[in-house]
């Protein structure tokens, strides 16, 4: 299985997820007799949470950071799904970037 194929994958399976999480919360309101309109605002914003949650774990789980290494210095380059080469150049990039900024 390629890394393209796992990525598709992973996100076919974060979308499934947060629907029903969504689909779960409108099934527990409709018990309540919420009227239509406001059990789909409710099951939407729920789904779109639980998306953007799983987006920014799988973006915690998959990134990679670099740091400068100048002390004191904060600048920090975050990448997620690069080859060798691009990873080595954004290493450089942040070991030699000309502006150091302190925290």
């Amino acid at each position: 299985m390629t890394k393209q194929q796992r990525r598709r994958i992973v996100s076919l399976l974060e979308i499934g997820v947060s629907l029903a999480v969504g689909a779960a919360i409108s099934i527990r309101l409709a018990s309540y007799d919420v009227p239509f309109f406001l059990l789909t605002a409710c099951a939407l914003g729920t789904a779109g949470s639980a998306l953007s949650a799983l987006l920014n774990i799988e973006q915690a789980w998959t990134a990679t950071t670099h740091r400068c290494t100048a002390p004191g210095c904060d600048f920090r380059v975050r990448i997620q799904h690069t080859d060798a080469g691009e990873n080595r150049r954004w290493q450089e990039t942040a070991a030699n970037h000309p502006h150091h900024t302190s925290a």
